[in-house]
């Protein structure tokens, strides 16, 4: 599948962020912690914290679990997604062990092969896009975006 790239704008990283996760706005100056006080703990915590929420506000991921797609397991196949991007994004490491296209792609794929969704709406690129912003963002000690 070729992709092509575009720089994210304010507007549109704005308007993402708002389909994917609600219309929250919080003091962002409240969310950031100097880089001398950031442990690779505390990142972590809060990037886990976000892509839960993330998950759980993701309309056709949300749905497919609660109508149970994916069978008597769909609680523990979401469980398997949240821990596999939590594998993915790992402070410890130099850098994800995916990109933002590469996540995209597992996203659309196991949503089809494990509860029988086939996106249309390009959602998954939209969290994908949160996902990975939200890495970067927490990893420098500014929390804002995963406590949306």
């Amino acid at each position: 599948m070729k992709h092509e790239h575009h720089e994210a704008d304010g507007e549109r990283e704005s308007f993402l962020i708002s389909t994917v996760i609600g219309h929250v706005v919080m003091n962002s100056t409240a969310c950031v912690v100097p880089s001398e006080q950031l442990t690779v703990e505390a990142a972590t915590a809060e990037f886990q914290a976000g892509v839960t929420a993330v998950l759980r506000s993701w309309s056709a991921f949300r749905t497919a679990v609660e109508s149970g797609w994916g069978g008597v397991a769909s609680n523990e196949k979401a469980e398997f997604l949240r821990s596999h991007i939590f594998e993915c994004f790992d402070y410890k490491k130099s850098k994800p062990s995916v990109d933002v296209y590469e996540l995209e792609d597992n996203l659309a794929i196991y949503l089809e092969e494990e509860f029988s969704v086939v996106l249309e709406d390009d959602s998954e690129k939209q969290v994908a896009e949160v996902i990975l912003k939200m890495f970067d963002m927490c990893g420098k000690g500014d929390f804002s975006l995963s406590r949306q």
